[in-house]
């Protein structure tokens, strides 16, 4: 009688750990799928950022070096500087499994460990490009309406985009661009080390 129940302890016991094991494989695939999207839309922001910021650099010298004959290209370089990446991701699975506990069926600490440090590193992207939204609309903005006419388009001081009021707007962007560039790719490595890791788990 008491082996019998033993045995059934046993059987029960193993069948939750094999029901616990595999709804662990599908939150490891589940957490990879969303954090193969992350991947692919914060690459796409990182050429993003790093396109516009190349001309910004590039503006900011030719204000430097007083360059008149540049002046065209600099009038079209700062007709983008409304532009900005930001960085959306689709959902968060993590947040999710944190919310429903379910986060216990992931029994990789390392994982979980990265993944809250990585929720950190989008919480801090998030912010910086809510700052570098509101200098375009507070710094920005104004400063170009001052300087261009839209239609036709034309710049109307010519002289006003080589001073150093607006050489500053440059390089308040280049600065805040540059931080972004950073974080950015701190995040992808981050995503790499916990794809990694998952693979491992999953044997891949």
């Amino acid at each position: 009688m008491v082996a019998g129940i033993l045995l059934a302890l046993y059987l029960n016991n193993w069948n939750q750990e094999r029901t616990d094991k595999r709804l662990e494989i599908q939150y490891y695939n589940s957490i990879k799928n969303q954090l193969n999207e992350d991947l692919n839309t914060i690459i796409g922001e990182i050429h993003y950022n790093q396109d516009f910021l190349n001309q910004f650099n590039y503006a900011k010298s030719l204000i430097s070096q007083n360059d008149k004959n540049k002046i065209d290209t600099l009038g079209k370089i700062s007709l983008k500087m409304i532009r900005f990446s930001d960085f959306r991701r689709k959902s968060n699975i993590y947040q999710t499994l944190i919310n429903s506990g379910e986060i216990i069926k992931i029994n990789n600490y390392r994982i979980t460990e990265r993944l809250q440090s990585l929720e950190e590193t989008y919480t801090y992207i998030n912010r910086l490009e809510e700052n570098h939204l509101s200098i375009i609309l507070s710094e920005i903005i104004p400063d170009i309406k001052q300087r261009f006419q839209f239609d036709p388009l034309k710049v109307e001081n010519p002289e006003s985009l080589f001073n150093y009021r607006f050489q500053n707007d440059f390089v308040i962007l280049i600065t805040i661009m540059s931080e972004k560039s950073e974080i950015y790719n701190r995040a992808k490595d981050e995503i790499h080390s916990i794809i990694d890791l998952i693979n491992k788990e999953l044997g891949d």
